[in-house]
């Protein structure tokens, strides 16, 4: 677990440097990472963490920064795999990094190309309302993050 909370954060760390973290929203249990720092917790809130680091895309339309987010990684031992449906996911022995946006309408099987960032998401139901009410803190990594209830959103 040490491995993996050290690879996420140096995911953290990588995307923050590039500005990417201004666009995207940590969700999923990895923003329990967040509520420890900002619970002033010194152990981790729970020892059970699923593999993959989930990035909500909230305004997928308005993201202002062209960054090759699989090129980012790459040197940190992560791999891109592309899924038959054609999402595309970041694959590292201990972790999944993976980018999701709001589905809205109709919705669709598809995955949504996001050409700023060179990834394809997946469209989930009902993820506006992650992004809804945010707070600030700051992690180790020293990059400012945004807590909701269930995430952490980064900025810098």
């Amino acid at each position: 677990m040490a491995d993996q909370r050290g690879l996420c954060r140096q995911v953290l760390q990588r995307l923050a440097e590039a500005g990417v973290l201004d666009e995207v929203v940590l969700v999923g249990s990895w923003c329990l990472e967040g509520y420890r720092d900002y619970f002033g917790r010194t152990t981790p809130l729970t020892t059970l963490r699923t593999r993959d680091v989930d990035f909500l895309v909230p305004r997928p339309q308005q993201i202002h920064r062209s960054v090759d987010v699989s090129a980012l990684l790459r040197d940190a031992g992560f791999m891109a795999d592309y899924l038959p449906s054609g999402l595309l996911r970041f694959m590292h022995p201990d972790l999944i990094v993976e980018f999701l946006v709001p589905e809205h309408g109709r919705g669709t099987d598809e995955p949504v190309r996001l050409p700023q960032l060179n990834v394809n998401a997946q469209a989930l139901r009902f993820l506006d309302m992650l992004a809804e009410r945010t707070v600030s803190v700051t992690l180790e990594v020293c990059v400012s993050a945004l807590l909701v209830g269930g995430l952490v959103r980064a900025s810098r």
